[in-house]
């Protein structure tokens, strides 16, 4: 699956744009269910990496933690992490991104590689 998706958000009003950490955000465009963890290109674009809903991350100096509900199907929840050493302006989303997983999927990857927590959670999404 392909997680690839550019924003075009010059003039663009967000009903959520938040830093997570370097170059990438937490960015809704038109409502809060297309909340996505994106690369900001710093040209007045982005470059998704974890697709919709996004309702809780965590980041440390290598990785970025993301739990979504694809789709905003509440009913599931999928576990990501993302690689920042992998990872550049253009680069493959595969590359960098892992998932989706599911809970034990990414229990037993947090263990492996010392995954961050996570620190965020938006309630509103959960």
């Amino acid at each position: 699956m392909t997680l690839l998706s550019v924003l075009l958000v010059s003039g663009c009003g967000f009903v959520h744009d938040e830093h997570i950490t370097g170059p990438y955000r937490l960015i809704a465009v038109d409502v809060d269910n297309q909340m996505s963890i994106s690369y900001d290109l710093e040209d007045g674009s982005a470059v998704g990496r974890i697709s919709e809903t996004v309702f809780a991350f965590g980041f440390d100096e290598r990785f970025i933690v993301a739990k979504q509900h694809a789709d905003g199907n509440r009913s599931v929840t999928n576990f990501f992490y993302l690689d920042m050493t992998k990872d550049s302006k253009y680069a493959e989303p595969s590359n960098s991104v892992t998932g989706p997983l599911t809970e034990k999927e990414f229990e037993s990857e947090a263990a492996r590689l010392n995954l961050p927590k996570f620190s965020r959670t938006l309630t509103a999404l959960e």
